[in-house]
């Protein structure tokens, strides 16, 4: 059988990622920036959205018990997250 050039396909595994393409091209650090930056701000959208929530919630009903919980969870969080990304700069990391 001449080759095809496409992957043969493994019939036990129908999903298969084509990152390995990605990997020999050494385009790992971008991947992970990638997904660094996108886990970042997913994390910030959702904390920022249950605040909210919790926020018009509490002006609503005039009890604001669920904001204190949801800001004691979200805090920390997003807390860590802007630390990270906006903390000083490390000599060994740069």
């Amino acid at each position: 059988m001449p080759f095809s050039g496409r992957p043969r396909r493994n019939p036990w595994k129908p999903y298969q990622p084509s990152l390995g393409a990605a990997l020999e091209r050494d385009e790992v650090p971008a991947i992970e920036a990638r997904t660094r930056g996108f886990l970042a701000r997913l994390i910030a959208l959702v904390s920022t959205a249950a605040v909210a929530v919790a926020g018009g919630y509490g002006l609503a009903t005039g009890r604001y018990a669920a904001i204190e919980v949801v800001r004691a969870v979200a805090g920390p969080i997003v807390g860590a997250v802007t630390s990270h990304f906006f903390g000083p700069r490390r000599r060994d990391l740069a």
